[in-house]
């Protein structure tokens, strides 16, 4: 990836060249002739990758075929909930309880309620495709780490193939999803989160080819917040939605519908929230809950304030970690939490243009570039001065 691409995606921010591949003739990663030649053995593997036979493909494809079924109650049309119920056994059941009990359960519970018709067709398949699509977030997260482990480990064959999973539920559901949320917010460019998505794979897939381990886990770190922002601006957005809709004087079921999507949005990344500030991601899950709260009580400004004391709380914690893994002599460890912080950060653009205003947002951001490059360059205390701007800044978000 080159350094005018990773500018273009941050919009001038995170472009420490220290971490970027082929980013000039005198680099330490600048790729030589002889690099090109070595990479084309690894080209060759990649294409022995076959997708379709992993366990990613299949449980894709159960998930589209449960997904087909369940869209049939938004046609006022019958749902054959054995079959959705026989998909989920056979194609998924088993690995999402291995990842998440409370996934599994949640989506039981749901089927079991449509079949019934306790619940309501339409909420019992949000439900179900929110909580899977949280599934796969986390799926995702594990073979992010298994591919990386590989690449460090000199296990290049076996980090394709989780990569190449991770490639492929990026296309069948987190792309999709993150376009619906560009197109709600009109997020085009380097503000695009499928863009930030698809940019952050083409800088794994590269460090991947080159075989630069440490590359790979600071730019998985671009990929996989990215598709978290995905999940935190659905779940946003419905609380945005929702109070609209009341205005406009909706029915409880419609409400209710859109309740159960922002839960379902919420749940995949509900426990790092917890890690930022647990009393805020607690009352964001009771907020959205249907039998806890009625959707006539969820205003937007109120989840915005909640999801920014919880991300900022993020963001706190990795700009700690980076300084703290320097002094440590962790200078790899440094640089992807550097990352993190600051990809949480972005996250928080949109909220930052609308309080601070767009020129403190954009002095934010320009401290945050410096964080990351002052960590690149193993410099503890500009670091912290650094972050501790930063921190100044968005403490306003929460109030």
């Amino acid at each position: 990836m080159r350094k005018r691409e990773l500018k273009k995606i941050f919009a001038g921010f995170l472009v420490a060249s220290t971490v970027l591949a082929g980013c000039g003739a005198g680099g330490e990663n600048a790729e030589k002739p002889e690099e090109k030649k070595q990479e084309q053995p690894a080209q060759k593997e990649q294409k022995e990758v076959k997708v379709e036979d992993t366990d990613s493909a299949k449980q894709t494809a159960a998930f589209e075929e449960m997904k087909a079924e369940l869209e049939k109650a938004e046609e006022n049309n019958k749902v054959d909930w054995n079959l959705v119920q026989k998909k989920y056994q056979d194609g998924l059941q088993k690995d999402v309880a291995e990842i998440s009990a409370d996934f599994d359960q949640a989506i039981q519970a749901s089927i079991e309620a449509g079949k019934s018709g306790e619940m309501d067709a339409v909420v019992a398949g949000e439900l179900i495709n929110k909580t899977t699509q949280s599934y796969f977030y986390q799926s995702q997260k594990t073979l992010q780490k298994a591919a990386s482990e590989a690449l460090g480990s000199g296990k290049k064959k076996d980090a394709e193939m989780a990569f190449a999973q991770v490639k492929h539920l990026a296309e069948k559901v987190f792309i999709p999803t993150a376009e619906k949320r560009d197109n709600y917010y009109e997020l085009t460019g380097e503000n695009s989160v499928a863009e930030n998505i698809n940019s952050g794979l083409s800088a794994q897939e590269e460090a991947l080819k080159a075989d630069k381990a440490e590359d790979f886990s600071v730019y998985m770190q671009v990929t996989d917040k990215s598709i978290y922002r995905t999940f935190y601006l659905a779940t946003k957005s419905y609380g945005e939605k929702i109070e609209a809709a009341v205005k406009e004087g909706k029915d409880k079921a419609e409400l209710s519908i859109m309740q159960a999507e922002g839960w379902g949005f919420l749940q995949a990344i509900k426990e790092s929230l917890g890690g930022g500030d647990e009393a805020a991601a607690a009352e964001l899950n009771k907020l959205f809950t249907l039998n806890e709260t009625d959707p006539s009580a969820i205003k937007g400004d109120n989840v915005n304030k909640l999801f920014n004391k919880a991300i900022i709380g993020k963001i706190n914690g990795y700009y700690t970690q980076a300084p703290e893994a320097l002094k440590a002599g962790e200078q790899a460890m440094a640089k992807v939490e550097a990352m993190e912080g600051n990809m949480f950060l972005k996250a928080l653009q949109m909220q930052m243009n609308e309080k601070l205003g767009e020129d403190k947002s954009e002095e934010t951001l320009n401290e945050a570039e410096k964080f990351y490059t002052a960590v690149s360059d193993n410099k503890q205390d500009e670091a912290k001065a650094h972050a501790k701007t930063v921190m100044g800044n968005i403490s306003e978000l929460a109030k």
